[in-house]
């Protein structure tokens, strides 16, 4: 009897060192899953605050090149407004028949212009005719920088952008110059062909031409050269007002990223 108390007593304590084995064991599996999972808490953390990092250093360069396009489109803006104006205005000399529909409005001058000082002139103005020649056959060589861009694409970054709003403003600004001044720049060539025209026709290098004895006779003179300007003051017109559209919408960008970044 007693041999078989003791065989009782000796499971019993067996039974309770596997039981607390057992817990021993489970406690230890708990800890190391909770330790990984801190472990991997933290390594999202800092993944997040590295992508974070890197969001915000494109995004400030984001700003560096939109403002390298602003210097673009600006001078863009001002010397295809001055294009416009001008050859309006020296057709408007050579021709008191010739008539322009509403398509061909007047651009406001821009105020810190560096083609011409001062309010255009409404007379005659021999040396404002020839700054007209002079500068119709200069390309303004717009450069948009689609670099940063592209690298918020590939990395995958631009999906992370939250905001809404700063995204909508980076898609409008992008998608609006690549319509006008990336895809194909009609502006260059139309240019390139103006002084070909008069090079090949005339003899006349727009770069020397304070040698035209008499612009207003060449004029009118040769009807072609009249309907060439004609032709090139709706273009210099568009080219010019799109400028400004796009720097207003690359403006917007700025600002978004501005706020973002606070």
């Amino acid at each position: 009897m007693i041999k078989f108390f003791r065989q009782i007593r000796q499971n019993f304590i067996m039974e309770n060192k596997t039981s607390k084995y057992l817990k021993y064991a489970i406690g230890e599996i708990v800890l190391v899953v909770i330790g990984i999972l801190i472990a991997l808490q933290i390594n999202n953390w800092n993944e997040v605050k590295k992508s974070d990092n890197q969001l915000k250093l494109l995004l400030n360069n984001l700003v560096e090149a939109i403002n390298q396009d602003i210097d673009y489109l600006q001078n863009s803006a001002i010397l295809h407004e001055f294009r416009s104006n001008s050859l309006m205005y020296l057709v408007k000399m050579s021709d008191n028949n010739f008539e322009f529909n509403s398509r061909f409005d007047p651009i406001s001058k821009y105020e810190n212009s560096p083609f011409w000082d001062g309010a255009y002139p409404d007379t005659l103005n021999l040396n404002f005719i020839n700054r007209t020649y002079y500068f119709s056959g200069i390309n303004d060589n717009t450069v948009i920088n689609k670099n940063v861009l592209d690298e918020l694409k590939s990395t995958g970054l631009f999906s992370a952008i939250n905001n809404e709003s700063l995204k909508k403003a980076i898609n409008s600004y992008y998608s609006f110059v690549d319509r006008h001044f990336i895809l194909e720049d009609w502006n260059e060539n139309l240019t390139d062909s103006w002084r070909e025209f008069l090079r090949d026709n005339y003899g006349v290098l727009t770069m020397e031409v304070y040698s035209i004895g008499d612009p207003i006779s060449f004029v009118k003179q040769n009807d072609p050269v009249q309907t060439r300007m004609y032709e090139m003051i709706g273009p210099a017109r568009f080219r010019s007002i799109n400028a400004s559209k796009a720097i207003l919408l690359a403006q917007d960008v700025i600002n978004e990223i501005k706020g973002e970044i606070k």
